[in-house]
């Protein structure tokens, strides 16, 4: 896949994290080319760990800041600017309850104000509600009426959701060579301190590396992203 300075790519994530799992490396290399990347996550990713009946309001509150401190840090890391990242804030692993006209609003007015030729979001078959609605709504969002400016559109896989589907595995056909950004990957997802695991969780230091590894092995490179791409033009 060929990528020049005048491209602009969106990334639209369900939770903070998901960005570096799902394509840290490939973020880090396309703004070390001088792209410009804008990323938005659609929902908060820590009400669900909550009791919403009986919920210390204060520390819900401390503990979404934290979450969004840390994707400020992970971006920074990866060579995103503080001012091309966004948070709507919605409820995690609630996306189901939220209108989904209101979702495919929200990402609709990044388009038209970003005008991306190149998205990258989520696989639409993740065991995470939020990740599969998060696809459905860029799905409608995308529609080709007066968005002729979109090129091409990626999905992504994210440990932890995306192959803890067994009846339908990712189906990865375009790999990006992260050779020269593995070690910054794995930099950004540190800065996400409580979401990272010890080994042989999968978003453990050893198994996003051995993913990276197994996906370079597929077309020969070190180190890979995989995703699947679903639309392009040229």
């Amino acid at each position: 896949m060929h990528f020049d300075k005048t491209d602009k790519v969106l990334i639209v994530a369900a939770h903070p994290d998901d960005e570096v799992l799902g394509c840290g490396g490939t973020i880090s290399s396309l703004s070390k080319k001088g792209l410009n990347i804008r990323v938005v996550f659609l929902s908060e990713g820590i009400s669900s760990r909550f009791d919403l009946d009986n919920v210390d309001e204060r520390k819900l509150k401390e503990e979404i800041k934290n979450r969004m401190s840390n994707s400020l840090k992970a971006l920074k890391i990866l060579g995103v600017k503080s001012k091309n990242i966004f948070y709507e804030g919605q409820p995690c692993c609630m996306l189901d309850t939220v209108p989904k006209l209101t979702l495919t609003k929200i990402i609709e007015k990044h388009i038209f104000d970003f005008k991306p030729s190149v998205i990258f979001t989520h696989y639409m078959k993740d065991v995470n509600i939020d990740h599969n609605i998060t696809f459905d709504s860029v799905l409608a969002a995308t529609r080709p009426c007066k968005k002729k400016f979109i090129k091409s559109i990626y999905l992504f896989e994210v440990l932890s959701s995306t192959e803890w589907n067994y009846n339908a595995p990712f189906q990865a056909n375009c790999f990006f060579d992260i050779s020269k950004h593995i070690n910054k990957k794995i930099s950004a997802m540190k800065a996400y301190k409580k979401e990272l695991k010890t080994s042989p969780h999968p978003r453990s230091e050893k198994v996003i590396k051995a993913l990276a590894i197994y996906r370079g092995a597929q077309v020969e490179l070190n180190f890979a992203e995989a995703f699947y791409l679903l639309r392009t033009q040229t």
